[in-house]
């Protein structure tokens, strides 16, 4: 993909102002569901949260014993463990702070999006039966991606002349390449979060739209590549 300077010396410009800390830390938290009752555990800075390790006998299954959204881990018939939370800014094993600020600004100049084109059979056929079982309580589905939200995706910007290139996994992890630059974000109740800036997905027609949360119009819509 050939690459214009003026491009990227725009991106640079802008990821300074937009990231002025690139190093923070993973999070940990510890949760437990003491006597199979549901509980919920704070999260400091929200992030995409996975079970680091699991302190109970009993199981603890994404989906059914324990979830996370933007403000919470809960878990619940008995899941106990700790949870790392990968911060907006991730660092930990990831050399992606030039690329994740990038993306970043990239997303101010309305060019970063995510979007998926199936046929109405692939609507929810998939659903995981992690969230689906008899016993499961809760209504806290915010880790589920539909099938017509997984997949790699391609979209365009006609204004900057760029495209974006996403995969978006079952696990609600999502990898983009924007100008040659590769960096990650995660969806979480149907919302993408890069860096500090979240977008709302809505579907529409044959693929759907990410809506930039306080900038309507950053709105752009892509289909599956």
């Amino acid at each position: 993909m050939k690459i214009n300077s003026g491009f990227i010396a725009s991106v640079v410009l802008l990821s300074a102002s937009t990231f002025p800390q690139f190093a923070v830390a993973d999070q940990t938290v510890k949760c437990e569901s003491e006597h199979y009752k549901y509980t919920t555990c704070s999260i400091p800075d929200y992030g995409y949260v996975r079970l680091d390790r699991k302190t109970s006998k009993a199981a603890c299954i994404q989906g059914r014993t324990w979830d996370y959204d933007r403000r919470h881990i809960w878990v619940d018939d008995g899941c106990a463990g700790v949870f790392v939370v990968e911060t907006r800014h991730h660092t930990d094993d990831h050399d992606d702070h030039k690329g994740e600020a990038a993306v970043a600004a990239v997303a101010g100049l309305a060019i970063l999006a995510a979007a998926a084109a199936v046929s109405d059979k692939d609507n929810d056929d998939d659903y995981d039966d992690r969230y689906s079982s008899d016993t499961y309580h809760h209504g806290g589905h915010s880790s589920y991606v539909p099938g017509w939200m997984r997949g790699s995706f391609k979209g365009y910007n006609s204004s900057a002349h760029k495209y974006v290139y996403l995969d978006i996994s079952s696990d609600g992890r999502v990898r983009a390449d924007v100008a040659g630059l590769n960096v990650q974000g995660y969806v979480n109740d149907e919302k993408l979060y890069m860096g500090d800036l979240v977008f709302d997905i809505e579907r529409a027609g044959s693929g759907f739209n990410t809506i930039e949360r306080g900038n309507h119009r950053n709105s752009v819509h892509y289909i599956r590549d």
